[in-house]
């Protein structure tokens, strides 16, 4: 009887201190973690069990990331991207190494999914949902999209990486928090 009592506080000890864990990782990026820009184009689905979210389709996305000189990549294989800033502050994917880099080179740690004629990869960044209220989603896809007609000057998603793990912080529009942004826009 002691022994089934143990094994049943084990196991609820387990279930809670996993996602326990997560959110103390996600805290964690979120304070320690260093604040990159990454251009984004958003759109807005629902998911039924987390509610509204905006989905995040990263520039990054759509380029070809070089391979680090020496690295032996494939297709669908978890590699480490080293991260830098370009001329106008936002982040860019420098090159796929198979090696974790030295300490001090921020990275991510994600997966490549198909090479391109010119030896490089595309890679899809792990976080890609801006979780929202009912109300404000519909609002932040149209500040979103206007975009795209010129009305607004840039969308980027602030992210902060820390030990190859990235987590959104903000999704800004014209260097506003979106719900600022939005706030201001609705006035």
């Amino acid at each position: 009887m002691k022994l089934k009592i143990i094994l049943l506080i084990a196991l609820f000890a387990i279930q809670l201190a996993i996602p326990g864990y997560m959110i103390f990782e996600q805290n964690q990026i979120l304070t320690e973690g260093t604040a990159y820009k990454f251009k984004t184009r958003p759109i807005d689905p629902y998911d039924p069990f987390r509610g509204r979210y905006v989905t995040l389709a990263f520039e990054a996305n759509q380029e070809v990331i070089p391979v680090v000189d020496g690295a032996d990549i494939e297709s669908e294989q978890w590699v480490y991207a080293l991260l830098g800033v370009d001329e106008e502050g936002y982040a860019v994917l420098r090159g796929l190494t198979d090696t974790k880099p030295d300490s001090g080179q921020d990275y991510l740690y994600l997966e490549t999914y198909y090479r391109s004629y010119d030896g490089g990869y595309h890679v899809k960044l792990p976080f890609n949902r801006y979780y929202a209220s009912e109300k404000s989603a519909p609002k932040i896809e149209s500040a979103v999209w206007r975009r795209q007609r010129d009305e607004v000057e840039n969308v980027y998603a602030v992210i902060r990486v820390l030990n190859g793990k990235g987590s959104i912080e903000e999704l800004m529009v014209n260097d506003m928090p979106i719900h600022e942004y939005i706030a201001h826009t609705s006035e």
